[in-house]
């Protein structure tokens, strides 16, 4: 019997290892494909689905793959046959360090169509995105979801082996929920995400070694007969396998929509650090599977009337807590640490995820119960899950942000209500799924799509001015409000007052006038159109490429139309809809100017814009007398991310400036040949356009602008020291936020 034991303990523990580097990889995926593709909805959706889709086939395919083992490397020993499975996972995920040598402009150095007056990736482009990500992730992930089914298997009749599946897949997503906080919080800061996957790839191949080498599966495995079952639960040949496989899908999906609309609801509400409060919501929902699977397993009469009351105990807490969201939300923007997102994001996360979490290791271990392969029921669960997530993260989302939200808590109570009108101890009855998904097409047509103003701070513009130009794309809601500001969800992303006029157009003018005779404009982030009728106005300018990844900003340019002088009908400009610092890794343009006014630095990706990596990239396709100018919130940012955001620009630039903007709103210049000032006055008044646009942020002298100068090279440097840099392998502003 110890003998028993101690090997499951061993079991047990070395899969939560196994748990701990697949969401290594998840996360570190995440980031690699970030680099490849940009920050974009796609790129979300390639690992998502990869991942979880890998997972579903191979659970679906477990039993085959396990044969398939047994007869072409002659293994009888199934805790063998699962080391070998763990290094196919390590081996293949290897195709992801091979796929980073695919050249950036494999496609081409201009992979898009004209669709209306908006330049789009074009469908190949697209579809070798898919192909490359499912190489990657995929065909890891179909090994990875065959290994829960086959350990399983492998204990099927050992004593207590009707309850080892919840065991199981607690220790799994124990070592997962580690796994999320150790890489984003510690390998991540001091390693980088590709040396983390390096690291993940290593730790997976010890572990796969070490299962082929040692083996040790009981004898008897799947023959032995089980213990019998306490008098108070269910009759393993009364449970029917239609209601068992409902449960299953019914779990995953609930559990996959929840966790996104999760993310939808708490980065629209907070809007800061997407990365950390991915990670934080990832941890506290693994820890409520954990916490759940733990008291499934230790519960020997746990029945399903309970977890039907747990599912109505998730959806009570779900509304109230929501409803009651400015008690804990307002105080969170204003004390946004790392403390207080963990805080805020465990609120609402944990409750519902561990209420509803019962049901899948419940389900598990009555198939276990009657000897069947769990491949099928926890493949169909995984799937289910994809759909739940990218349904309330990516899909619903599309019609805007206030839909999807409403529609979540319809579609939890659809399915709580079902829940409870299903029975383990008789067979399924069509009819009730039937009339649950009826339910959800009349809940997808009558739930409002109309923008909300109860999200939104009661003296804030948009809960006290007229809303236009209400835009979705399943990333971002965005809209107008009062007619001058640009939201992306509650975040005001750019805006025509005078301020925001004064540093946005001197971003564009004052490095323009010191280039002997620009020509091209590179724009990053397009905002409400400012910097780009600022460039348009130098007549010498032959061409502007404006770059947004929410194309949301073109369609609502016009709302701007008094503001940017109708900039979008200029036949100069190219409106390219894709990330601005994948666009530089494929273009073989060279620039006169290229000017980045990304989203504040903790918003989601945006610190991908303020890398030494992109000012290389910069500075790469700049021409000999090109110039960079970058804005500079710094009253969005603590001092030590002011240090670190300077520190990095002057790194990459060899001759610096910091301009005055408006208020705390800074600007740098950077360029590879020295900075000749004295042409602000030489060609000030060369063209007319530019003296008028000037004059509008009260500009009417070469004097002006050279009072706009804070710091020249020389004193950014001495105030600036050498040391930690921002990289694309470490994003620091996540962990300096709030600092």
């Amino acid at each position: 019997m110890n003998q028993g034991r101690s090997s499951l303990l061993r079991v047990f523990s070395l899969y939560a290892v196994s748990g701990f580097v697949s969401l290594g990889y998840q996360v570190a995926w995440f980031r690699i494909f970030t680099g490849w593709f940009g920050s974009t909805n796609l790129t979300f959706a390639l690992v998502v689905c990869n991942f979880i889709g890998g997972l579903s086939l191979g659970a679906i395919l477990s039993e085959r793959l396990t044969t398939l083992f047994e007869r072409r490397l002659h293994l009888k020993d199934r805790l063998r046959i699962y080391g070998a499975l763990e290094l196919c996972v390590g081996t293949t995920v290897l195709l992801t360090l091979l796929a980073e040598q695919v050249p950036a402009d494999l496609w081409g150095v201009f992979p898009y169509d004209l669709r209306g007056e908006i330049w789009v990736q074009t469908a190949s482009y697209r579809l070798s995105q898919v192909g490359l990500a499912a190489a990657c992730v995929l065909v890891p992930c179909i090994f990875m979801g065959a290994t829960f089914p086959l350990l399983c298997n492998v204990f099927v009749g050992e004593p207590r082996g009707d309850r080892f599946p919840a065991a199981l897949y607690a220790w799994n997503t124990l070592g997962a929920c580690v796994g999320v906080l150790a890489c984003q919080f510690v390998f991540f800061l001091w390693l980088g995400h590709e040396r983390t996957f390096w690291l993940m790839a290593g730790m997976n191949l010890l572990l796969g070694l070490y299962f082929l080498v040692s083996g040790g599966a009981p004898r008897s495995a799947g023959e032995a007969h089980a213990e019998p079952a306490p008098a108070s639960a269910v009759d393993p040949a009364t449970a029917g396998s239609g209601v068992l496989l409902t449960f299953a899908l019914l779990s995953g999906f609930l559990a996959g929509a929840l966790e996104g609309d999760l993310f939808k609801r708490i980065s629209f509400l907070i809007q800061v650090s997407p990365g950390a409060t991915m990670s934080f919501i990832s941890f506290w929902a693994i820890l409520g599977i954990f916490l759940a699977s733990v008291l499934v397993y230790r519960s020997a009469r746990l029945t399903l009337a309970v977890i039907k009351l747990c599912f109505v105990a998730a959806l009570a807490y779900y509304l109230v807590a929501w409803q009651l969201r400015d008690l804990i939300i307002y105080p969170t923007l204003f004390h946004s640490t790392p403390a207080h997102l963990l805080f805020f994001t465990g609120i609402y996360v944990f409750p519902p995820f561990f209420l509803i979490s019962f049901l899948l290791p419940y389900t598990c271990n009555l198939l276990q119960t009657r000897r069947q392969h769990l491949g099928l029921a926890y493949g169909l669960n995984t799937v289910a899950f994809c759909v739940g997530l990218i349904g309330f993260s990516l899909i619903a989302p599309k019609v805007n942000i206030f839909f999807s939200l409403k529609l979540f808590m319809v579609t939890l109570a659809l399915g709580t209500l079902l829940l409870i009108f299903l029975s383990e101890t008789r067979p399924l009855s069509l009819w009730k799924p039937v009339v649950a998904l009826a339910g959800f097409a009349v809940a997808l047509l009558v739930t409002p799509a109309d923008f909300d103003r109860d999200y939104f701070l009661p003296d804030s513009h948009p809960a006290t001015k007229p809303i236009t130009a209400v835009k979705s794309n399943g990333a971002d809601t965005t809209f107008v409000a009062g007619g001058t500001n640009l939201y992306f969800g509650r975040l005001p992303m750019s805006a025509t007052a005078y301020k925001a006029q004064v540093y946005q157009r001197l971003m564009a003018h004052f490095p323009l006038l010191v280039h002997p005779r620009p020509e091209k404009a590179l724009l990053i982030c397009f905002g409400v159109g400012n910097t780009a009728s600022a460039i348009a106005a130098h007549d010498s300018i032959v061409r502007i490429d404006a770059v947004d990844l929410n194309d949301n900003v073109f369609e609502t340019a016009p709302e701007f139309a008094e503001s940017n002088l109708e900039v979008f009908r200029d036949s100069r400009l190219r409106m390219i809809h894709d990330d601005g610092r994948d666009f530089l890794t494929r273009t073989d343009e060279s620039y006169d100017l290229i000017t980045s006014e990304p989203p504040p630095p903790l918003a989601a990706g945006a610190y991908r814009l303020y890398s030494r990596e992109f000012y290389q990239a910069a500075l790469d396709h700049l021409s000999p007398e090109g110039l960079m100018s970058q804005w500079l919130p710094m009253g969005q940012l603590p001092e030590r991310a002011q240090n670190l955001a300077v520190r990095t620009f002057l790194d990459a630039f060899p001759h610096t400036l910091l301009l005055m903007g408006y208020g705390k709103d800074l600007i740098l210049v950077g360029s590879p040949a020295p900075i000749d000032l004295e042409r602000l006055a030489q060609r000030f008044s060369e063209s007319q356009g530019v003296v008028e646009d000037l004059a509008r942020i009260r500009v009417l002298e070469p004097a002006d602008l050279h009072k706009r100068i804070m710091l020249t090279d020389e004193k950014l440097r001495f105030y600036y020291q050498t040391g930690r840099l921002l990289s694309d392998q470490r994003n620091d502003f996540e962990h300096i936020l709030g600092s």
